[in-house]
């Protein structure tokens, strides 16, 4: 049994966990290389001669062994520049996803060269992208035929520090894996997932809001806030501290149907209910005054 990835590993005195770590996969997935039970993209084939350091020629004659034999030419167009294009474009791959009629897994093969892009969706591909599709086909045509490692962004950052891999983080959160290694490339979460996160990383929501590149929603500025401006406020309030409306009801002593209602401008809160709201999202008694209606 050729044991030649688990050898380096081991000269090196790196645990798959430490690997598993820098490459931001499973552990399992490691320890599965190195049996050669699963193959791995080129992203990660890079990022493993980096890793051990060792010629990139010498990791892929190790996956060749066991490789099968290629296919016959599938009919589509490479997509490995899809991911560049875009994040250039500020388009989400869900989004990318449910605009061409396919599940966001099948956007994520074709960005690591595990399938091809059927022809027939580069029109639509085209126009999500805001790029014409005769100069989509040559982009991608054009492309590298692998990847750079992905940039080590602050939000990622934030997640080594706590040594927890992206499953583990995902699952606490309540989104999927590819859900949040598209944040951390780039793509920007919900105000309602910052909190959350901010609670798993143990640091303040301000700080994952700069590592995820949100810009703070101006009417969190209580400065800012006029006469009438109540019901986005509360909006804000509710959705950047993560709470939901049967929370922030829960905290009001109030119904859920009572905060919906302040949300959309038909109604506000009471002297007594506007004393929870504000200490609810930690703010000094009174400031919600200055967002009221100017006739109260």
């Amino acid at each position: 049994m050729n044991t030649f990835l688990r050898d380096q590993r081991v000269r090196r005195d790196l645990s798959a966990a430490e690997v598993a770590d820098r490459l931001d996969v499973h552990p399992m997935s490691v320890l599965r290389w190195e049996r050669r039970e699963r193959l791995p993209g080129p992203i990660h084939l890079r990022a493993l001669a980096s890793t051990l350091e060792v010629e990139m020629s010498r990791v892929s004659d190790f996956f060749d062994e066991v490789r099968p034999p290629a296919p016959p030419a599938r009919p589509g167009i490479r997509g490995q520049g899809l991911r560049v294009l875009r994040q250039a474009a500020r388009v989400p791959a869900r989004q990318v996803a449910s605009r061409v009629g396919v599940p966001p897994a099948s956007v994520y093969n074709w960005e690591a060269g595990r399938a091809r892009i059927p022809v027939d969706h580069v029109p639509v591909l085209a126009e999500v992208l805001r790029i014409e599709a005769g100069t989509l086909q040559e982009l991608l045509a054009t492309a590298p035929p692998t990847l750079p490692p992905p940039p080590v962004t602050e939000l990622r950052q934030l997640r080594r520090r706590t040594r927890l891999s992206q499953a583990h983080v995902a699952q606490r959160i309540g989104v999927t894996r590819h859900t949040l290694g598209a944040w951390e490339r780039g793509d920007r979460p919900p105000l309602s997932a910052l909190r959350r996160l901010a609670v798993v990383y143990g640091v303040p929501v301000s700080r994952v809001a700069r590592a995820a590149r949100v810009p703070a929603p101006p009417l969190l500025d209580q400065r800012r806030w006029s006469p009438g401006d109540l019901p986005q406020v509360l909006v804000v309030l509710r959705q950047w501290s993560g709470l939901t409306q049967q929370g922030l009801a829960e905290r009001c002593g109030c119904s859920t149907s009572t905060v919906r209602a302040w949300e959309r401008g038909r109604g506000r809160p009471g002297d007594r209910s506007r004393v929870r709201v504000e200490r609810a999202y930690g703010l000094p008694p009174g400031s919600l005054l200055a967002a009221y209606p100017a006739t109260r």
